[in-house]
C-alpha cells in the first residue's frame, strides 16, 4: 500500500510540471467543436475564449494547422489571457505548418465588366473603404502620378518628381509643380487624392489629402497632414534640392497594368490587371484593420507570459493617416501602433514570426513592457518600421518636442524654469531590459521613410542583437533620445540604409534632454552637469559591421551617427566600412578599437569643452575619394567648431592612420598635418603604417599577425558574427568575375541531424533539393536558395535567398578599389558625374572666408540642417572689422540681408554692392538658433 501511495506521488511530481492544455485552430475547423486535435476550432477568437479558461493555472498551447486566418477585427488580449513563467501561454504553428494571419478580407463573387482602355469594373460592399488591393498575394497600385517606377520604386526612380516650390513649413498649405512634366488629365475629383512628399530637408516624408488643383498656377493645394514628422520643414526647395513627390488615389491615373482605384461614392472598383491575368481566376483581398494582435494590461496588472511562435503576418492597412505623435526632441513622429502592439506586458515572446506586406510597424512595445523579446523573426515590405520600443512621455521627467517650439511657438527656455532636477525616470511607463534579436529587416518604410529596423525612445536598456538589416529608406537602427540609456547594440550586420533621406546614419542617435540648450556645445548651450540626469547608464555599440557601398542622396550617412547631445557611449570593436563615425556635441564616449575603412574623415563636430570623449586603439584608414568627385581624399578628420583653448580629449592616442591615397603626405584635420596635429599634443604614441587587412576583398579586416596596430594594442574581433544566425549564404550575393564559391551555414538553432538543403535556380527548397556538404562553385549568374530541416523534415526558420551576377568586370566602389589597388583609384561607377562635381566654393568678403553651405555636406549636416546660404568659416581680426563690430563670428550662416535671401556667395556679393555704405540687418542661424545683426558696410 505505501509502495502505491508512492507511485502515485512519484508520477504526480514527475507531471506535475508538464500538465497542459492544448487547443487546436484550423480554417477547416468550426467554432461549435471543442477545440480538440481531432475537432478543432476554426477562428482566433473562439480559441482565446477557451485560453481563458485555463490561463495563470496550467500550461496552454493553442496550435494552428496550415492555411489562411482571417481576422476582421483586432484581437484583443488583456491581463485575463496572461500565463505564468510555470505555466506559459503560447500560440504557435504546428511545427512545419505554415500559418498565415491576415488582417484582410477576401473580395469574392465579383462580378467584373469591362470599363474601357483595359480597365475593367465591379461593385463591392457598400461602405468598403480600403487603401490597398492584393490580387494573388501581390500588393497592386493604387492609382497615382507619376506612375510607379517597378525597376527603381526609390525616390530618385521614375516614380517620382520634384516640386517647383512651395510653403516647405509645416502644415504646407500648397505646392507648384512644373507643368512640362506634370500630368496633361483633368483631375475631376482632386480630393479623393494623398500627396507623398518628402520634407525639402529629406529628413523623411509626409503625408497630405489633396484639397484642390489650379492648373493656371501650376499648384496643388493641401488638405489635412503633415504629422507624419517633426521640425518646422515641409514640402518645398528649389531645383536640386527641391521635394519629391507623387500623387495617389486619382482615378483618371489608373492607366497602366496593376492599377486600381475605389469610387467610395459608387461602391464601384476599377482594376487594371496585368497582362494573362484573367479576374475569374484571381484571389482579390483587401485589409480591414491596422493592428492585428494588441495585447494590453496596465503596469499594475501587466499581460504576462504569452508567446506567438511561427506565424506569417499580412496584410494590413496603411497608419500613415493615423495620429502621430512628435517624440521627445529626436526629429521624428511615430504612430503608436503594429501588426502587434503590447503596452503594459512582460515576459512576453514572439518568435519565428514574419511579418510582410504589414501597412504599418511590425512590433510596437508602447509605455510599460518588461523582459519582452522578439527573436529569429523576420520583417519585410512594412509601411513603416520593424521593431519599435516606445516609452510614454510621462515618464520622462522634462519633455520637449521640436513641435512645442515650431509648431506651437512655445519658448524652450521658458519651458525649463523650474524643471524636475531628479535623475532618472519619473514613472515606469517605459520599455525596459527588451530583447529584439537574430532577426532580419529589410526593404521595410514602403510608406514612410522616417524609419528604422530598430526604434529606440524613452526607453531603458534594450538590447538588439545579431540582426541583419539592409535595404531601408532611414536608419537601421535609431536611438530617438537619450532616456535612459544601458542599451546594448551588438553583433548587427547594417548595410545599404538611409537611401531614400540623407543627413543620418545606418546607426543614428540623439540625446537632446536636460543638458542640451542648443546644438553649438559650448557652455551656454551645453550643461554637462545635467547629462546623467537622463544618460543614466552608458549605451554600448559593439561588434556591428556597418557599411555603407553608396553615395546618400543628400549629407551625412555616417556608419555610426551620434547627432545632438548623444552621451555616454562605449563604441568599440565595430567595422565601419564606407563611412566613419560622427560626434556631435556630448559627454563621456569612448570610440576605441574600431576598424574604420572609408573616404570620408571622421565626423567631429561642435564638442564642449573638456567633454571625456576618449579616441584611442582605433584604425583608421581613409581611401579613395566620395562619389562624383574627382580629388582623393587627404585628411582624417573633418572638425567643425570644435574648441582651440583646450584640447578636445585628454586621451587621444594610440590609433593607426593609413591614407592608402598619399601615404606620406597627408593632414590630420583639414588645417593641421601630423606634425601640427602631434605639437597640440594628440595621437603621440600613434603611428602612420599600413594596418595589414587579412582579406579585405572578402570581408575579413582582421589584421594580421605582423600588423603595427597590434603593438599600439589594438586586437582583433570576429569577422564571421556579424547579423542573424539563421541559414545563411556568404557571400550574400553581388557580382563576380569568371567563379566564386559559395558556402552555406545552418541555423544556429539546428539540433543534431538537421541538414542544409539548397538550390541554385530559385525555386524553394525542400527535402527533394540538394543537400550542402561542402563549399561550391558558381560560374554563371544564379539565384541560390537555402533552408535547415531537422532530422525529422520540418522546416527551421526562414529561407535564405542570395542573387549572384556574373560580370565582365566588378566595380567596386572608389575607397574599396582604392584599398585593394594600393593606391588611389577613382570612383568609375560615377564617371558621369565627375565632370559635373565641383569643390565648395570659398571666398574671403571683407576678411569674412566664406562657403556656399549648399555644396559641403558635412557642414550642412554640422550646423543643423541648413542647405542654403554663406557659412563663416573664419573671421580676420584686422580685415573683418564690420562683421565682428555686428556681432557675427565663425559659424553662423548669412541666410539674409534686409528681406533680400542670400542663398550663396554671389548672392551676398551682389547685396552688399548694392548697399554700399548704408547699415544693413543680416539675419544667420546656427544651430537651429536665429539671430538678426546689424552691419555697417564699408
Amino acid at each position: 500500500m505505501i509502495k502505491n501511495i508512492l507511485i502515485v506521488l512519484a508520477v504526480l511530481l514527475i507531471t506535475g510540471n508538464t500538465f497542459a492544455k492544448d487547443i487546436y485552430v484550423s480554417p477547416t475547423g468550426k467554432d461549435t467543436n471543442s477545440g480538440t486535435k481531432n475537432s478543432p476550432f476554426l477562428s482566433f477568437e473562439k480559441a482565446l475564449l477557451e485560453v481563458k479558461k485555463y490561463a495563470g493555472n496550467e500550461a496552454v498551447t493553442v496550435w494552428f494547422t496550415s492555411g489562411e486566418y482571417y481576422l476582421n477585427k483586432t484581437i484583443e488580449i488583456g491581463n485575463a489571457y496572461s500565463g505564468t513563467e510555470k505555466y506559459p501561454v503560447v500560440f504557435s504553428a504546428i511545427p512545419g505548418a505554415k500559418v498565415i494571419i491576415k488582417g484582410s478580407q477576401r473580395l469574392e463573387h465579383l462580378e467584373w465588366k469591362t470599363y474601357k482602355n483595359g480597365i475593367y469594373q465591379a461593385q463591392v460592399p457598400e461602405g468598403m473603404s480600403m487603401d490597398q488591393l492584393f490580387v494573388n498575394e501581390e500588393r497592386q497600385v493604387r492609382a497615382r502620378f507619376p506612375n510607379y517606377d517597378y525597376e527603381n520604386p526609390l525616390r530618385d526612380g521614375k516614380g517620382y518628381l520634384q516640386v517647383t516650390g512651395g510653403t516647405d513649413k509645416r502644415y504646407d498649405k500648397w505646392f507648384s509643380y512644373d507643368p512640362e512634366t506634370f500630368s496633361y488629365k483633368t483631375w475631376e475629383h482632386p480630393e479623393t487624392g494623398i500627396v507623398h512628399g518628402f520634407q525639402s530637408h529629406n529628413w523623411g516624408n509626409m503625408q497630405y489629402r489633396l484639397k484642390s488643383i489650379n492648373k493656371e498656377q501650376n499648384k496643388i493645394f493641401l488638405n489635412e497632414g503633415g504629422w507624419q514628422l517633426q521640425r518646422t520643414h515641409g514640402i518645398g526647395g528649389k531645383k536640386s534640392h527641391a521635394s519629391y513627390y507623387f500623387v495617389e488615389n486619382i482615378f483618371e491615373e489608373l492607366d497602366v497594368p496593376g492599377e486600381w482605384f475605389l469610387n467610395t461614392e459608387t461602391n464601384t472598383l476599377y482594376y487594371y490587371p496585368m497582362q494573362g491575368v484573367k479576374l475569374s481566376d484571381v484571389k482579390i483581398e483587401v485589409p480591414v484593420i491596422k493592428d492585428m494582435i494588441q495585447l494590453k494590461g496596465t503596469k499594475e496588472a501587466p499581460v504576462k507570459h504569452i508567446q506567438f511562435k511561427g506565424f506569417n503576418f499580412t496584410q494590413t492597412n496603411y497608419t500613415f493617416m493615423e495620429s502621430y505623435e512628435p517624440v521627445a526632441r529626436g526629429d521624428w513622429a511615430i504612430h503608436r501602433g503594429g501588426a502587434i502592439f503590447m503596452e503594459g506586458t512582460e515576459n512576453l515572446l514572439i518568435a519565428d514570426c514574419n511579418f510582410e506586406y504589414v501597412g504599418g510597424n511590425g512590433v510596437f512595445m508602447s509605455a510599460y513592457n518588461r523582459n519582452n523579446k522578439v527573436s529569429g523573426c523576420r520583417f519585410v515590405h512594412t509601411g513603416e518600421s520593424a521593431v519599435c520600443f516606445v516609452g510614454s512621455p510621462e515618464a520622462v521627467r522634462f519633455y520637449q518636442t521640436w513641435d512645442d517650439r515650431l509648431m506651437d511657438g512655445k519658448n524652450w527656455n521658458e519651458m525649463r524654469e523650474n524643471m524636475d532636477l531628479e535623475a532618472g525616470p519619473k514613472t515606469p511607463d517605459y520599455p525596459k531590459n527588451c530583447v529584439v534579436e537574430n532577426s532580419i529587416m529589410h526593404d521595410f518604410g514602403d510608406v514612410g521613410k522616417q524609419v528604422a529596423g530598430v526604434y529606440i525612445s524613452m526607453s531603458h536598456k534594450i538590447t538588439a542583437s545579431h540582426n541583419t538589416i539592409y535595404n531601408c529608406p532611414r536608419a537601421g537602427i535609431c536611438i530617438n533620445d537619450g532616456t535612459w540609456g544601458g542599451h546594448l547594440i551588438e553583433f548587427n550586420d547594417i548595410w545599404e540604409t538611409v537611401r531614400e533621406t540623407g543627413e543620418h546614419g545606418p546607426f543614428n542617435s540623439w540625446g537632446r534632454e536636460r543638458q542640451w540648450k542648443g546644438g553649438r556645445g559650448t557652455n551656454e548651450h551645453f550643461i554637462k552637469e545635467l547629462t546623467r540626469l537622463d544618460a543614466i547608464d552608458n549605451t554600448i555599440l559593439r561588434n556591428n559591421k556597418i557599411a555603407n557601398y553608396r553615395k546618400s542622396i543628400s549629407a551625412g550617412n555616417w556608419t555610426i551617427d551620434l547627432d545632438d547631445g548623444s552621451s555616454y557611449y562605449e563604441i568599440y570593436n565595430n567595422l565601419n566600412l564606407g563611412s566613419t563615425i560622427k560626434l556631435r556635441d556630448g559627454m563621456g564616449r569612448k570610440v576605441f578599437n574600431n576598424i574604420t575603412v572609408s573616404a570620408v574623415p571622421l565626423g567631429w563636430h561642435v564638442w564642449p569643452k573638456n567633454s571625456e570623449d576618449e579616441i584611442f586603439n582605433n584604425i583608421f584608414v581613409i581611401a579613395g575619394t566620395l562619389p562624383g568627385k574627382t580629388t582623393p581624399t587627404n585628411n582624417f578628420i573633418r572638425e567643425v567648431a570644435l574648441p582651440t583653448d583646450v584640447k578636445w580629449s585628454t586621451n587621444y592616442d594610440k590609433n593607426l592612420y593609413w591614407n592608402v591615397n598619399n601615404p606620406e603626405d597627408f593632414n590630420m584635420t583639414q588645417d593641421m598635418n601630423m606634425e601640427e596635429w602631434n605639437r597640440r599634443g594628440y595621437d603621440l604614441s600613434s603611428i602612420v603604417a599600413n594596418p595589414n587587412f587579412v582579406d579585405p576583398i572578402n570581408g575579413n579586416y582582421q589584421v594580421q599577425e605582423n600588423s603595427p596596430a597590434l603593438k599600439l594594442g589594438f586586437k582583433n574581433f570576429p569577422m564571421d558574427e556579424f547579423g542573424h544566425q539563421m541559414t545563411r549564404i556568404l557571400p550574400f550575393g553581388g557580382d563576380f568575375e569568371n567563379e566564386l564559391e559559395v558556402s552555406l551555414e545552418a541555423d544556429i538553432r539546428a539540433p543534431k541531424g538537421s541538414k542544409v538543403y539548397f538550390t541554385t535556380d530559385g525555386s524553394e527548397p525542400n527535402l527533394n533539393s540538394a543537400i550542402y556538404s561542402s563549399p561550391f562553385k558558381i560560374k554563371n549568374t544564379t539565384v541560390i536558395k537555402a533552408r535547415t530541416f531537422n532530422a525529422n523534415g520540418i522546416a527551421i526558420g526562414f529561407t535564405a535567398e542570395a542573387v549572384f551576377n556574373n560580370v565582365k568586370t566588378v566595380t567596386y566602389p572608389s575607397w574599396l578599389s582604392t584599398l585593394i589597388a594600393g593606391e588611389f583609384k577613382a570612383d568609375s561607377s560615377n564617371q558621369d558625374k565627375i565632370t559635373k562635381s565641383r569643390k565648395a566654393l570659398e571666398k574671403e568678403i571683407h576678411g569674412a572666408l566664406l562657403i556656399n553651405i549648399a555644396d559641403d555636406p558635412d557642414l550642412i549636416d554640422a550646423t543643423g540642417g541648413y542647405n542654403f546660404g554663406c557659412y563663416i568659416k573664419s573671421l580676420d581680426p584686422k580685415k573683418g572689422q564690420m562683421w565682428l563690430d555686428g556681432g557675427l563670428d565663425k559659424d553662423w550662416v548669412i541666410q539674409k540681408l534686409n528681406k533680400h535671401k542670400v542663398s550663396n556667395i554671389a548672392h551676398l556679393q551682389k547685396f552688399l554692392k548694392t548697399y554700399s555704405g548704408q547699415t544693413v540687418t543680416i539675419t544667420a542661424v546656427r544651430d537651429y538658433g536665429t539671430k538678426v545683426f546689424e552691419v555697417s558696410i564699408p
